[in-house]
């Protein structure tokens, strides 16, 4: 394995850059930038060497719309951290199909909630908060499953959904 492939793995599949040390995708554009601040023991010809490899690649995606997301049926990309606490949102998507929408937080769902599918929370503010549920009643999402995400930055970041491999 040269040293390329040693720090990173071309997933040619989903069209993107996996840092296998960093454990998440990489923006091609982003390339020079990410080895500066997480490889600094690479010299910088080495560097620049592996920043005109991405450039020539022509299996990644050079725009976000060209990743291509795994399905829900799909196991777990083994060079990525899996996670469990997954929130999947059941609203109708726009064009007619379920979104497919995954967080890993509350107030994100409930964000994405209000602006894609005009929810709205039922529960007050106030109150005995122990007698509260940590989820609303007319929720509209399902919650602990499987989720990645490839990219941690920019525009780029989104969780999806993936086979639960218990």
């Amino acid at each position: 394995m040269d040293e390329f492939h040693s720090i990173f793995e071309i997933d040619s599949r989903h069209h993107i850059l996996i840092c296998r040390c960093c454990q998440y995708a990489v923006i091609p554009s982003h390339v020079k930038t990410h080895l500066i601040t997480h490889h600094k023991r690479l010299g910088i010809q080495r560097r620049a060497d592996f920043v005109s490899k991405v450039e020539r690649s022509t299996e990644l995606a050079k725009i976000h719309a060209d990743v291509v997301y795994p399905s829900s049926t799909e196991p777990p990309i083994t060079s990525l951290p899996l996670f469990f606490d997954g929130l999947r949102c059941n609203g109708i998507g726009t064009r007619g199909g379920r979104c497919t929408y995954v967080s890993r937080t509350l107030y994100r769902m409930q964000e994405h909630c209000k602006k894609d599918h005009r929810w709205v929370n039922q529960q007050k503010r106030g109150g005995d908060s122990r007698k509260k549920q940590i989820h609303t009643q007319n929720k509209i999402w399902t919650e602990n499953h499987a989720c990645q995400r490839f990219f941690k930055v920019s525009t780029w970041q989104r969780y999806f959904e993936v086979a639960r491999q218990d």
